[in-house]
């Protein structure tokens, strides 16, 4: 499969990133200052695909202007949905945009290097309905996999369990079991195909980068573990120990900056500010001498005091956990 057509599944209310995604949808939450959106396109561009779609619902204008004013590489089209209609919806919802060739469906909030090439030349081989890319994360595992490679369910058992990583090729015979314009779950219309003996199909992937980031604390350690990488798992990621700081921002005397540091556009850093281990959304205000130490600021917040182990938006703090979310 030389090229294809895409899906980034990013409808969802985001309610384990609050308050940060009460201003910004999951999409656009900016990974080193750049929307997500943008580095999930750039990643399908560079795996062969020639059109991307979005599905859309909470705040959804901001995403729309977000994509129309973009400079992406391949036309990228937003569907926003009146009602939330789930992942198994969202993707029947777009039937008029796929064609006769097998399709890819990627969650909008992961950051990966999977070769999504492989993936599609390992689901035209085997015959399969569907491919799943499987992972062995243990905060996620519960799917469970024949010795064939067959998926057999989503809920564990007494076999090999791994990771769905939310990157899935699809046929377009699948959008036939999905009901039309009714909330669904694509795993429920998977698990559909399985009790009716298709092939639904395991891409089991090993070293190849994958994070998700749906929730503040695995937010967070994204970003601790690019500073560390020493090689970018996509280009254009800042890697090796870097602060990232946007063009626009205005640092004071005496700033210190310790480990990994973000500092969004138009941010206005006071003198005798120390970040350490943060990450600073865009037009923040840090008032002089405040530290902010392993904390999240969202955009436009007024910083008057020194923050740890905080996230922080217009609309209320909330105390992040020490483990990965």
């Amino acid at each position: 499969m030389k090229s294809f057509k895409a899906m980034i599944l990013a409808a969802g209310l985001a309610t384990r990133l609050r308050p940060l995604t009460r201003r910004r949808p999951k999409a656009l939450i900016p990974i080193q200052n750049r929307p997500l959106l943008h580095w999930l396109v750039e990643y399908l561009y560079s795996a062969g695909a020639e059109e991307v779609i979005v599905n859309a619902h909470h705040l959804s204008d901001k995403l729309v202007d977000s994509v129309q004013e973009a400079n992406f590489p391949i036309p990228v089209n937003v569907q926003v949905e009146k009602v939330l209609l789930g992942t198994g919806g969202g993707i029947g919802n777009v039937a008029d945009f796929w064609d006769e060739r097998p399709f890819v469906v990627i969650n909008g909030d992961i950051l990966s290097s999977i070769d999504i090439r492989e993936v599609c030349l390992k689901h035209e081989s085997s015959g399969a309905a569907v491919t799943l890319v499987l992972k062995d994360e243990p905060q996620f595992n519960g799917v469970r996999v024949a010795d064939d490679g067959r998926i057999l369910s989503f809920r564990g058992g007494a076999e090999k369990h791994l990771a769905f990583t939310g990157i899935h090729v699809l046929n377009p015979e699948v959008l036939s079991i999905i009901p039309a314009d009714i909330p669904i779950s694509i795993i429920d219309c998977y698990l559909q195909l399985i009790s009716k003996g298709e092939k639904v199909m395991a891409h089991v992937v090993k070293e190849q980068y994958w994070r998700e980031l749906g929730s503040l604390e695995g937010y967070l350690q994204v970003h601790q573990e690019l500073f560390q990488l020493r090689e970018a798992p996509l280009q254009g990621l800042e890697v090796g120990g870097k602060a990232v700081v946007h063009q626009s921002a205005r640092l004071g005397s005496n700033t210190k900056l310790d480990g990994m540091v973000c500092i969004g556009q138009e941010c206005e850093l006071d003198s005798d500010v120390c970040v350490e281990e943060s990450i600073i959304w865009d037009q923040v205000r840090v008032k002089n001498g405040c530290s902010i130490r392993r904390s999240i600021i969202g955009d436009g917040v007024l910083v008057t005091e020194s923050l740890e182990g905080v996230v922080v938006g217009t609309e209320g703090k909330v105390k992040l956990t020490a483990g990965r979310g």
